[in-house]
């Protein structure tokens, strides 16, 4: 058995750390997770409302260099992309074989 991680298991640990970061800046604006997420959906309200949002799209542009910080940026992209493509090209392709082709049935 593999001793490295499932890549299930980097994305959601990576989506946690990305929300964790996002939270610690919002704490600083004094803003909850849930009450950013309302406010994102309301982008029409007043202009204290409007500057709270562009303070969190701040934060999460800051939150996004910080994880993706080294290569250039068009590079960063470029293999941000490739393995999810990758990945999604696979699950295309074996979504037109039975599963039962691939797995020995018990009982």
């Amino acid at each position: 058995m593999s001793s490295s991680p499932h890549i299930s298991f980097v994305l959601h640990n990576v989506a946690r750390l990305l929300r964790t970061r996002f939270e610690q800046r919002l704490r600083a604006s004094a803003l909850s997770r849930p009450q950013s997420q309302v406010l994102a959906w309301l982008p029409y309200l007043a202009p204290l409302v409007r500057r709270l949002l562009e303070i969190m799209r701040g934060n999460g542009r800051r939150t996004r260099d910080e994880a993706f910080a080294g290569p250039s940026p068009e590079e960063t992209r470029q293999h941000r992309l490739q393995t999810p493509n990758f990945i999604k090209s696979n699950l295309l392709a074996a979504r037109t074989q039975p599963a039962g082709d691939r797995e020995k049935v018990h009982g």
